[in-house]
């Protein structure tokens, strides 16, 4: 929920830029960019449209600003997924975990991807620095080089293809969650199919990648 300033407050610089971007997020995750007038988000937020442009620049300012941020939430997942001193097998293990436990509690990450990709990516791609996967892409590298050089991993064909797949085992579980539900007549949400899911993708992955 995001809480209104108060008649009177305190101008707080960070609170309201704070409450811009999670009315952004909100509003753009439910209608994309095209589907949101700056108008909405000053509303919701209750502050006014002159804090709109002073502090994102523009409405594709304040969507971009709302896609760093949740990428940036999923970055410090991920990350902190592969930061312990495991074996490699076990740390894919804790990043597949970490992206279904990661997925269910942003499912606005979910819709302003599925957005994003609908418009063919127009706005990352003119600032494609903004969600790049590096330091994470080479520490994932790293761990896929390791596993293979104490012979539990099978050198893979293409390590950023690895991670595509990784991903795709995770995301397909929310990005089609209703049509997937409906055409093969499963509960997803149910606790026995939440934790199929993960054992299931822990299967597929290891099944492919383990050295025999």
């Amino acid at each position: 929920m995001i809480k209104k300033a108060k008649a009177g407050a305190k101008r707080n610089p960070e609170r309201t830029k704070g409450r811009l971007l999670r009315a952004a997020i909100r509003l753009y995750s439910a209608k994309g960019f095209h589907g949101v007038a700056v108008d909405e988000i000053v509303e919701l937020a209750g502050t006014n449209k002159r804090m709109v442009y002073h502090y994102f620049g523009s409405k594709q300012g304040i969507y971009l600003a709302a896609l760093v941020e949740v990428f940036s939430r999923l970055a410090q997942v991920e990350i902190h997924a592969l930061e312990d001193t495991a074996p490699p097998d076990e740390k894919l293990q804790h990043l597949l975990a970490a992206n279904f436990k990661f997925l269910d509690e942003n499912p606005e990450f979910v819709r302003l991807l599925l957005w994003e990709n609908l418009a063919e990516g127009r706005h990352i791609s003119r600032h494609p620095e903004l969600v790049n996967k590096n330091p994470f892409m080479d520490r994932f590298r790293a761990i896929i080089h390791e596993g293979v050089a104490q012979g539990i991993f099978h050198a893979p064909r293409d390590i950023k293809h690895l991670l595509i797949n990784i991903i795709a085992l995770c995301f397909i579980y929310y990005s089609n969650h209703f049509s997937l539900a409906i055409s093969l007549r499963v509960k997803l949400d149910s606790p026995r199919n939440r934790a199929l899911r993960l054992t299931q993708a822990t299967d597929l992955l290891f099944r492919g990648l383990k050295a025999k």
